[in-house]
């Protein structure tokens, strides 16, 4: 089997709105940063019980990784053909002789041995929350969104944003996508066989989390705004400052010997392409 590594890239995508409208849309949504449950819309707060307190910027990692799969193969069948009519006996194909047999209430036929040429090609691709691993339903529409390519996501930690390191890396992603793509085929003889890695690519997609105190109940709550499709959500609670960062070598953890370990047996050809030569592959 050849395999062909895709050269790995970090995005960031670019905000849509600006800050002040971002904070306006958190500031007329506060009350839900204290809806929780059925109980709590009994007891939403007013809009000017709720003071904004502060603001946090921080980007969050997804991937998102796509495969394409080829397999060029022949195998031996018998097709069961049906002779014109019940008095045919036998036939004769290029020189050879078949029997004609009756298979009962069906209609008489004979075995035709065959060679079928087959060819197969899907393509298959992931998204999944670098946080969680859970899938990213809107994955595909954000990624068509204004982005920036950078080497390093330590670069996009300015002006107080949180850079949040993935707790799962490329090997996972990829091992998810390995689930879908290898397909045992039946085969007397394998032409190609080969799954070729397009994209391994890791988004870092902006968010906004707004800090609110409501006054009268001296509680806290946070409003969260993804700053690329505008959805409004309820945080649990700012994130700490400090945050480990995680190396670029470590976040793409895949190379010759990482796909063997993912594809078993047989034997393995990868191609690793540009960044996956700079570890030294």
């Amino acid at each position: 089997m050849d395999i062909t590594l895709a050269d790995q890239r970090i995005f960031a995508l670019e905000e849509r709105m600006p800050f002040e409208e971002t904070k306006q849309k958190a500031m007329d949504k506060r009350s839900t940063a204290f809806v929780s449950g059925i109980g709590s819309f009994l007891q939403r707060p007013k809009n000017e019980d709720v003071l904004l307190l502060t603001s946090q910027r921080r980007v969050e990692p997804f991937w998102h990784v796509s495969c394409r799969a080829k397999y060029i193969y022949d195998r031996r069948r018998d097709y069961a053909v049906t002779a014109s009519g019940p008095e045919v006996r036998g036939v004769t194909i290029e020189g050879k002789d078949y029997d004609v047999t009756d298979a009962g209430k069906a209609a008489r036929t004979f075995s035709l041995p065959t060679v079928e040429h087959c060819h197969e090609e899907f393509v298959h691709e992931v998204y999944a929350d670098g946080l969680t691993g859970a899938p990213v339903p809107d994955g595909s529409m954000v990624i068509a969104s204004a982005r920036v390519e950078v080497t390093d996501p330590a670069t996009l930690a300015t002006e107080g944003t949180i850079v949040m390191p993935p707790e799962h890396r490329a090997s996972y992603v990829m091992r998810k996508l390995m689930a879908e793509m290898m397909r045992p085929v039946q085969a007397d003889s394998v032409t190609e066989e080969s799954l070729t890695l397009e994209a391994t690519d890791l988004y870092y997609r902006p968010i906004w989390a707004f800090e609110f105190h409501w006054q009268p109940k001296d509680k806290r709550g946070i409003v969260e705004i993804d700053a690329v499709t505008g959805q409004v959500r309820q945080g649990q609670s700012l994130v700490p400052s400090l945050q480990k960062m995680v190396s670029r070598d470590a976040l793409f953890d895949i190379g010759a010997d990482t796909i063997g370990l993912l594809v078993p047996g047989g034997s393995i050809a990868v191609k690793v392409a540009r960044a996956a030569l700079d570890k030294g592959y």
